[in-house]
């Protein structure tokens, strides 16, 4: 009872760190970077409805729904029935596509585009996360996630179960399937809402009876759903105004990722890479389980 009582202690501590860590972190947070004004899409007489700015919202949102969507930040393999874990994470993105649409962003604001009529995509993309995991039975397991984008007002916030289909199964490699849904808040702007599918397999190897090391990889497919809120436009002739709206759009992104995890008494960390054709990432986590 006393173990319990001193490592829900440590829970607590550490839970209150990282919450500092975001409150700190977020107080510069204000009209940032890589925030947005999605009325640059929009034009003085047909507004937001041109098949241009369509597309261009389309694949702004397709890129911000993959920045903002978590990593998988675990091996296929669940805590255990009566297993907690809490980590802080930070993930660095990279656009690998230079397009019309990243004209919206902050920091490109008042610029031109390049000959080809392209804008280019900020440097990095760098979310701070924490993700809390807690094991149930049947091989279940439960997340919540809340993530911060540097350099912006936007947060994101979801929460997503997995089944660990192949865990404790003799010899195979673990075999497990994800659900997660969340959605951003901070965005005056923009309603975005991801659902994310993935399979991911994991097998462990003990080092020395000191640290657990887990290599994984899988499979991830995002699908999200954007929309706008009215935008004010200005007229062609900029004597007027008037308001206009992205009705929702549909993107589908396939993602793989492959990571490692340490695991020793009471710490894991994390490294993870994550392959997209628009947005590539690589991860890193630190956290506490018991």
């Amino acid at each position: 009872m006393e173990k319990k009582t001193i490592m829900m202690k440590k829970f607590v501590l550490m839970f209150a760190a990282a919450l500092a860590v975001f409150f700190v972190t977020s107080t510069n947070a204000f009209a940032g970077g890589n925030d947005f004004k999605l009325a640059r899409f929009c034009n003085g007489n047909t507004g937001c409805t041109s098949e241009q700015s369509v597309s261009d919202f389309k694949t702004f949102s397709k890129a911000y729904s993959s920045i903002l969507a978590p990593m998988h930040f675990q091996p296929a393999r669940t805590l255990g029935e009566e297993g907690f874990e809490i980590g802080v994470e930070s993930k660095m993105s990279f656009s690998t596509e230079d397009n019309s649409s990243w004209k919206a962003t902050n920091k490109n604001e008042g610029k031109d585009p390049d000959k080809d009529g392209k804008y280019a995509a900020p440097d990095l993309f760098a979310t701070l996360q924490l993700h809390m995991r807690k094991g149930l039975p049947f091989s279940l397991e439960v997340e919540g996630v809340f993530n911060w984008l540097a350099d912006s007002e936007i947060f994101y916030v979801g929460a997503g179960l997995k089944w660990a289909i192949t865990e404790g199964w003799w010899f195979l490699p673990d075999l497990s399937v994800r659900a997660h849904a969340g959605t951003i808040v901070g965005a005056a702007e923009l309603s975005l809402i991801n659902v994310n599918m993935d399979i991911a397999l994991s097998y462990t190897w003990g080092l020395g009876g000191i640290v657990a090391i887990t290599p994984y990889a899988g499979y991830s497919l995002l699908t999200s759903w954007a929309s706008s809120r009215p935008l004010v436009i200005a007229s062609a002739n900029g004597s007027t105004s008037f308001e206009s709206v992205f009705n929702r759009v549909n993107n589908h992104l396939s993602r793989g990722f492959v990571g490692l995890e340490l695991r020793g008494d009471h710490f894991v960390f994390d490294v993870e890479g994550e392959f997209g054709k628009q947005v590539m990432s690589l991860g890193l986590k630190i956290g506490t389980f018991f």
